[in-house]
């Protein structure tokens, strides 16, 4: 019974995730048929809204994941934690092993490498897809590295003390949210393919008894956070630099040969308006 009840609580996290994410326009809408039998008083007050700004919208999930994985650590908590999933896991899969958990997370860049040769347009030219890729990545490592060397938590299986969070959940759910960012709006089943590798990632990682329930629900949170924060931050980097591309463009700067005492070379003249 229990093993069913840990695969609905990794379905639930791919569920919330993909559909977290889709923009508010698909939302069902239902039109009011109802006719007004009187006039609309103009002098009544708008209701202010409760809407989440984006900022805290984008936040929640991953939040929520690494608030369980931190709750996990090293105790019986919800759904009898990290240490009873290991012992469920190694009484139901003992003797587990598999490598595919160390290339699966790479998916998602490759259907976004074939999708781009396929001419299947993202959010962005494949330049700028590769340079937030980059971004992603590097502060992906940044937030996972300091946190293994900070909490130094064992791993199930004593090879280590680097368990907590898991890198390889970390990067993968920061790929597929990468790619859903890409590809999301063009299809649901792009972000769930790449929420279901990301997934399948972490799962592998606890039956291969390489992570803690708990490495892996904080590993997820990163990594979605990671790919939502570079998003959040390239369009102000972009206003940066275009403006201060159009500030050098006020100056005016002219190069030029010139020849004085036998000696010849440029010169770079650079008039400030």
């Amino acid at each position: 019974m229990k093993k069913y009840l840990y695969s609905l609580v990794l379905i639930f996290f791919l569920s919330t995730t993909a559909w977290a994410h889709q923009p508010l326009d698909l939302a069902l809408q239902v039109p009011d048929t109802a006719v007004a039998s009187q006039p609309a008083d103009t002098t009544a007050q708008v209701a202010p809204s409760n809407k989440l700004s984006p900022l805290a919208r984008k936040a929640a999930i991953p939040v929520l994941l690494i608030g369980l994985g931190v709750t996990h650590m090293d105790d019986e908590g919800l759904f009898e934690g990290s240490r009873g999933l290991r012992r469920a896991v190694q009484r139901e899969y003992a003797g587990f092993y598999t490598h595919v958990d160390d290339y699966l997370y790479h998916a998602p860049l490759a259907l976004t490498v074939g999708l781009n040769l396929g001419g299947v347009k993202g959010e962005h030219h494949y330049v700028e897809q590769a340079l937030l890729l980059g971004m992603t990545h590097f502060v992906n490592r940044v937030l996972t590295n300091n946190l293994k060397s900070i909490t130094a938590i064992n791993r199930p299986d004593g090879s280590n003390n680097d368990a907590f969070p898991s890198a390889h959940t970390s990067k993968a759910f920061a790929y597929a949210t990468f790619f859903h960012k890409e590809y999301g709006k063009r299809s649901i089943w792009y972000s769930i393919a790449g929420y279901s590798v990301a997934t399948t990632t972490g799962a592998l990682r606890i039956l291969n008894d390489k992570h803690w329930l708990s490495d892996v629900l904080a590993g997820a949170g990163i990594g979605i956070l990671s790919a939502e924060a570079v998003y959040l931050l390239y369009p102000k980097m972009q206003q940066i630099i275009d403006h201060s591309f159009h500030k050098r463009q006020q100056s005016q700067m002219v190069l030029m040969p010139y020849y004085s005492g036998g000696a010849g070379g440029l010169a770079l003249v650079w008039q400030l308006r």
